[in-house]
């Protein structure tokens, strides 16, 4: 007996799924006020870093002796930093995470911060004046008397500055470097137009930076800061833009249904306990499920019909290689093992197994709820009301696609992108 259990996932009802996995909006605000707080740290202590900092430590050798020779004070090396949400909190797919899991799954606010500095060359290619490491050092030395004023716990990333903040959350930092001078001429050209605020300051509010400045700085030039494997701080080419702009355009070709559809995935894995099994490689997967499926009109109203489909093909996604949809020749797969894929991949034959069981094949709605809670817990709803007898169609709606991994999806736009292999600010 086929089941219509949409209204069972996202509907109305305050007892949905998509409901119960909603981030509490206290605990929402509470990390966003410590996200905040930790930015005025940051911003506070760079009023001044030259009383606070060795010059040597923060800024490049090559670009004492650069500035030295134009005869530019050092302490113009940079500027005011902007700061800018990345990850699930800016794509709108965060969820709370499943209780009782040990050590505890935590919630994950990702911060990008973007430091505007003059930019050197160096045997033809420019690079930032600050240096990687003084970067890092900085950043968290300005954050340490907040985190022990606060009890949270600063932790080494590669490429993030992660803060604590309890068992079940944590704040990581990106750290950008962006051209100075093309960051000034932006944001020039913006206050010509009357589009900003704030006295002739350029103190733009984060809505401004990304809307109006973000958007337009060139990624040739973007860098991030990355501890190597001997632990000294780089720079590497980084646009996270490029990633936001992917899903972005999935969500404008597909819905939110995409937004949607994520957030269950992501659920599952939580509640399966799953880790290592990064939330953009299950984007990438129901992105390229949508796309290969005839676009949403066929799970138009129909989240369950949806997440059926992409549960199909999750398997056979994850027993082959994925690649990034913005790197070209890199992976979202790079550090899994073997073990690793097989128990992603079995867990998704066991996942698509109890959503054919239970859309399907059930027998009665209290069978469609026993399958629905043995794959993703029991904050998805037991009011049977929820569930309505479907009709045949649902089962033609969600034949299974195409091989889906022979058609990677390919971009036009060379600009660099964030390597996401193994960066755990994307897990």
């Amino acid at each position: 007996m086929p089941v219509n259990a949409h209204k069972a996932l996202n509907s109305a009802n305050e007892s949905c799924y998509v409901k119960k996995l909603k981030l509490p909006k206290e605990r929402e605000e509470e990390l966003r006020a410590a996200r905040d707080e930790l930015r005025d740290a940051i911003r506070s202590g760079l009023k001044d870093w030259t009383d606070r900092f060795p010059i040597t430590e923060m800024v490049t050798r090559d670009a004492i002796i650069a500035l030295n020779s134009e005869q530019l004070d050092i302490t113009e090396a940079f500027g005011r930093p902007k700061f800018r949400m990345q990850g699930s909190f800016s794509y709108s797919t965060v969820n709370d995470p499943a209780k009782g899991k040990t050590p505890p799954l935590q919630i994950d606010l990702d911060d990008g911060m973007f430091l505007p500095t003059r930019y050197i060359d160096r045997d033809g290619a420019f690079k930032p004046s600050v240096a990687a490491d003084g970067y890092f050092r900085a950043v968290e030395r300005l954050l340490s008397d907040v985190c022990q004023k606060n009890g949270w716990t600063l932790k080494t990333k590669t490429s993030c500055v992660r803060v604590e903040i309890d068992r079940e959350a944590h704040v990581d930092i990106a750290l950008y470097a962006v051209p100075e001078k093309e960051f000034a001429s932006l944001i020039e050209t913006a206050m010509a137009q009357n589009r900003l605020m704030r006295d002739g300051f350029t103190e733009l509010r984060d809505d401004d930076f990304a809307n109006q400045i973000y958007g337009q700085l060139s990624a040739d030039q973007m860098r991030l800061a990355c501890r190597g494997d001997d632990g000294r701080g780089k720079w590497i080419p980084s646009d996270p833009r490029k990633l936001e702009d992917w899903f972005r355009d999935a969500v404008r070709d597909h819905g939110d249904q995409v937004r949607f559809v994520s957030r269950y995935l992501k659920a599952w894995r939580d509640e399966q306990d799953l880790r290592g099994l990064a939330s953009i490689a299950l984007m990438w997967a129901v992105v390229e499920v949508f796309e290969n499926h005839g676009g949403y009109k066929p799970f138009s109203g129909r989240d369950d019909l949806a997440l059926l489909a992409v549960a199909r093909a999750l398997p056979d996604i994850l027993r082959q290689e994925i690649p990034n949809p913005v790197v070209p020749g890199e992976r979202l797969d790079q550090g899994w093992s073997e073990t690793d894929r097989q128990a992603f991949a079995s867990a998704a034959t066991h996942l698509a197994a109890k959503l054919d069981a239970a859309l399907i094949g059930s027998s009665t709605p209290q069978t469609t709820v026993r399958h629905m809670l043995d794959a993703f817990g029991s904050r998805f709803p037991t009011d049977v009301s929820l569930l309505v007898d479907d009709a045949p169609q649902a089962a033609a709606a969600v034949a299974s696609p195409e091989v889906l991994t022979s058609n990677l999806l390919e971009t036009k736009d060379e600009r660099p992108a964030v390597k996401l292999g193994g960066d755990e600010r994307y897990a």
